[in-house]
């Protein structure tokens, strides 16, 4: 019989180190973040921003974040949910709905910086949201800030951040870089290269009816207008697939996703700014009016009067009380047998 040697022994597991928590839950990947947040040491005590987008089954977000010792801190938020107040109550997470989220995080930053250079006082730079911008409707085509800004002799620097995937493969025509078009066109500064949103592949360019701007079309959602006009021949499959685009239409009063999209983008560029929710005002109650005992079952009245089932600790008195009654009850039972 062959000697074994034990590798992990007791040894071994003494100097074990866990990786970190999120690494474990695979959520984030250090590798990535360690590039993203390291600062240079001549840019001491400088925020490193970071463009982070993040996409889940009902909505997209876009996030501008720097990192501290104690945590990450967000500038500026915008969410594919906010779209419904422009118009766009369907498709929230398609690619042009990520167009229009990277647009609005844009537009509402760089408005958010504008708000706050003013309120320092004696600032005599040109606002952000005016100087940068440059791109007046989306066409599809790429454009880099830097080069706009040296053309047009702009002296004033644009606001860059760099792209955050997180978790997400960096496909070609990822939603991910929908966002990032979107931003930039929106007056930020994002490094990124042109072969990363959608395009003609070479050899491809006569097969088909295949637009010769495909990237246009994703964002103002010509693929889905497409595949509307087809199921529009059998009605209840249109009805089951695309009655909230119909509604949506119907409401905005256009026939065409493209001019759906052209209106939203207008609005977002009218006012990025975030809308307060409208929440019911608090009422003081009483600790009586608070907790009420209905069917066995202790009843707490909210906000706006709602009631929710939240078990509470019951007193020693009531509790013996409570056995105090089992007890008499028993007995009476037995005195009238």
């Amino acid at each position: 019989m062959s000697f074994v040697k034990v590798q992990k022994n007791k040894a071994y597991f003494k100097r074990f180190q866990v990786k970190f928590r999120r690494r474990r839950e695979g959520k984030t990947d250090y590798y990535q973040r360690k590039r993203l947040i390291c600062q240079r040491k001549n840019k001491y005590n400088t925020a490193k921003w970071r463009f982070v987008v993040r996409r889940t089954c009902s909505r997209i977000v876009c996030q501008v974040v720097w990192s501290t010792i104690v945590g990450d801190r967000v500038k500026c938020e915008a969410s594919s949910e906010e779209l419904k107040r422009f118009g766009l109550t369907a498709g929230l997470t398609n690619y042009s709905a990520a167009y229009c989220t990277g647009l609005l995080c844009a537009k509402r930053l760089l408005k958010t910086l504008d708000a706050e250079n003013t309120k320092k006082g004696g600032v005599t730079t040109a606002p952000l949201s005016q100087t940068f911008d440059l791109v007046k409707e989306a066409d599809g085509t790429f454009v880099n800030i830097e080069e706009l800004r040296n053309k047009k002799n702009i002296e004033q620097r644009p606001f860059t951040c760099f792209l955050d995937l997180g978790l997400t493969r960096a496909t070609i025509g990822n939603r991910v870089f929908g966002c990032v078009k979107g931003a930039i066109d929106g007056g930020l500064n994002i490094p990124c290269k042109e072969k990363i949103f959608p395009h003609i592949r070479e050899g491809k360019e006569k097969k088909g009816n295949q637009s010769k701007t495909p990237h246009r079309d994703r964002i103002y959602g010509l693929h889905v207008q497409t595949y509307m006009e087809l199921l529009k021949k059998s009605p209840e499959k249109f009805k089951l697939q695309f009655k909230l685009w119909d509604e949506c239409l119907k409401t905005n009063k256009v026939t065409k996703l493209e001019d759906l999209y052209k209106k939203v983008h207008a609005e977002i560029r009218k006012n990025p700014d975030r809308v307060k929710s409208k929440r019911p005002k608090s009422v003081r109650l009483t600790k009586e009016e608070k907790f009420k005992r209905r069917d066995g079952k202790n009843v707490q009245t909210g906000i706006g009067g709602k009631k929710y089932l939240r078990d509470r600790k019951i007193t020693l008195a009531t509790r013996k009380k409570r056995v105090q009654d089992k007890i008499n009850k028993w007995a009476s039972e037995r005195l009238k047998k």
